[in-house]
């Protein structure tokens, strides 16, 4: 995100009819309809790519006039490329196979442009490897045999790109454009509203005084956060800037307070109704966004179970208190105030889940509530001129998303073009030599290294083009296999060395960014090993007959219950680390599907918490007589 502009007068009067006709444009096409995929997806394109220049200082340019002029410049160029897509779109297919040298030209510009935009704003990692697919699609005959192909003109690879669906405007924009866009909407002008705040004040009325409170606050705010904002630094910044100093001053170290924050946002990825644009590409592959919420609950709610488990333990071993009652905001004040503004979020989950509307025309009433709620608050009423403001703000949100969308719509177009996703599956299956579970943490380590270098959305989309086919073909179910690179793209956000959530957490808590990752990392391990147990069982995710979903999560709930003492190396006092190898061992064992594992596992983790009971029993009993 470096080079954010500051704008100038003219930039922010073109940032605000921009943005507006950007936001606009999804509000009614959410509920009116779409337009044909091609033009629907030209338009949300278009517009994302001329906020860029008036976001971002793409060139470090001072001079404000200079700005201007290069602005508009890019603002004309992509406004001539666009109107010219959109125009050909009913006719393109007479021409299939030809590109003039206009359109050759437009396209070539079209992609120096996203691709110098997605490197400015989410980095270098994800354009290098559009760029390395383009040249391996240019240059297929000079490779070795292995992963040689036959080759194509510059023609052939921009027409791919350019016309029709299979390149830039693939399947990541058209999910982009037409669910992604309307959430970031509502995330936006929710967030702007105040409800966040009120999030956070009313987990803090109710968690506040436990032990550890401030940490339990963070872990729900968060994951309610996260219901709405789908990403993972947003979160940290979102709730952290609060949460963090509230840890640090009721005695948890900077480190574990900004970890606890990084794991928390990130787990707000999993946790429904939003979850981020991966979420909604996903329901594209698997079917409806409702299967993909349906699955996402079980696994979500564990993740933070064993994470607020994990603070409760880090806490007793620290003797540490929650806050006083004079520190604490009164519940029931704090909800009379601000319960109207979280009745827009209500709505969302009741149209999505119980009426089953589209996510789209959800996301679209529950906009107009907000509004409508805006504009009669108590206390707090917004001008029309406001709400369009922030209405025009919230499409800032969408550039991003546009960006990386298309860029994996450029990586997609020519690993089907050259044929060489069809090879790395092969290759994956031959690697594996059949056995699931090394296909697995192959997939897993795939999965952590692109989850590093680019946005969750455009890591997913690689691994569910490259990876998926080859965990279905080895009998892995298709939500189980979408949802395990989904997790494990999420992850990355709390893995070392590139965990950028927890180098965020770091800088606002003032501690050491590689401890405060690692600390994330051992707090998310629930996040690591969930994978693994839905893909062996289904019934986590909600698959399977009420008794198997039931016994299902009764030991996965044993099981992080077990991976948090194991993680903490305490119950009843420290364990020593033959313990702890026990107690994880028997936490993993709960997890896996199978009565036989069940009982294994019950048998080592009773037989360590029996003899913890037993030794601070009589630990206690001792003390007791030598105060006697």
């Amino acid at each position: 995100m470096e080079g954010k502009n500051k704008n100038s007068q003219l930039s922010k009067i073109l940032l605000f009819i921009i943005g507006l006709a950007l936001a606009l444009f999804h509000i009614y096409t959410s509920y009116f309809g779409a337009l044909p995929s091609y033009q629907h997806r030209v338009v949300h394109l278009a517009l994302s790519m001329m906020l860029v220049p008036l976001c971002y200082n793409l060139f470090n340019i001072k001079n404000e006039k200079i700005k201007n002029v290069f602005s508009i410049g890019i603002i004309a160029v992509v406004s001539v490329i666009g109107l010219y897509s959109y125009s050909i779109a009913d006719t393109m297919w007479k021409s299939s196979g030809t590109m003039s040298g206009l359109e050759i030209i437009l396209a070539t510009i079209l992609l120096i442009l996203l691709l110098s935009f997605t490197w400015k704003t989410v980095g270098a990692a994800m354009p290098i490897i559009a760029i390395l697919c383009i040249l391996y699609a240019l240059f297929g005959p000079n490779l070795p045999r292995s992963i040689a192909h036959r080759g194509y003109t510059w023609v052939r690879i921009t027409e791919v790109l350019f016309k029709g669906t299979n390149g830039i405007f693939n399947t990541p924009l058209g999910v982009s454009s037409i669910y992604v866009s309307i959430f970031v909407i509502f995330a936006g002008v929710l967030e702007a509203s105040g409800a966040g705040d009120i999030f956070i004040r009313l987990t803090q009325a109710l968690l506040g005084g436990f032990r550890g409170g401030p940490a339990k606050v963070a872990v729900v705010a968060s994951s309610l956060f996260g219901t709405i904002s789908g990403s993972a630094v947003a979160n940290v910044v979102g709730t952290g800037s609060f949460t963090i100093p509230l840890m640090k001053k009721s005695g948890f170290d900077s480190e574990f307070s900004g970890a606890v924050e990084t794991a928390a946002s990130s787990g707000g990825q999993l946790m429904p109704p939003v979850m981020g644009a991966a979420a909604f590409i996903m329901a594209d592959y698997i079917g409806s966004y409702q299967e993909v919420l349906t699955a996402a609950i079980i696994p979500a709610i564990l993740f933070y179970i064993a994470l607020f488990i994990m603070i409760d333990l880090e806490a007793l071993k620290k003797d540490l208190k929650g806050q006083s009652k004079d520190e604490l905001p009164n519940f029931m004040e704090e909800l009379k105030k601000g319960w109207l503004l979280l009745m827009p979020l209500v709505l969302l989950v009741f149209l999505l889940v119980g009426v089953r509307y589209s996510a789209q025309k959800s996301a679209f009433f529950s906009i107009i509530f907000l509004v409508v709620i805006m504009l009669v608050y108590p206390g707090k009423k917004r001008s029309v001129s406001e709400i369009l403001h922030l209405i025009a703000s919230s499409s800032k949100g969408m550039v991003s998303v546009a960006l990386t969308t298309g860029t994996a719509g450029i990586i997609v177009g020519m690993l089907m073009l050259t044929g060489i996703g069809y090879k790395l599956s092969s290759l994956l299956i031959s690697l594996s030599q059949g056995n699931v579970m090394l296909l697995l943490i192959l997939t897993m380590v795939t999965s952590v290294i692109l989850g590093m270098g680019m946005p969750t959305s455009a890591a997913y989309v690689l691994l569910a083009t490259l990876i998926v086919p080859a965990l279905e073909n080895l009998g892995i179910a298709k939500i189980a296999a979408h949802f395990f690179v989904f997790y494990f793209g999420i992850m990355a956000n709390v893995t070392p060395p590139v965990a950028v959530a927890a180098y965020t957490a770091a800088g606002i808590a003032k501690g050491d960014a590689m401890k405060t990752g690692f600390v994330a990392w051992r707090l998310s391990l629930a996040g690591f090993l969930m994978p693994f147990m839905f893909c062996m069982n289904p019934a986590l995710l909600g698959k399977g007959t009420n008794g198997e979903i039931i016994l299902a999560i009764m030991s996965a709930l044993i099981g992080a219950y077990g991976l948090a003492t194991a993680v903490q190396r305490y119950f009843k006092g420290n364990l020593s680390w033959p313990k702890t190898i026990v107690v994880l061992l028997g936490s993993v064992s709960t997890m896996m599907p199978g009565i036989k594992s069940d009982i294994f596992g019950l048998i080592c983790l009773g037989s360590i918490y029996a003899i913890q009971i037993i030794k601070s029993k009589k630990s206690y009993d001792e003390g007791e007589v030598n105060v006697a």
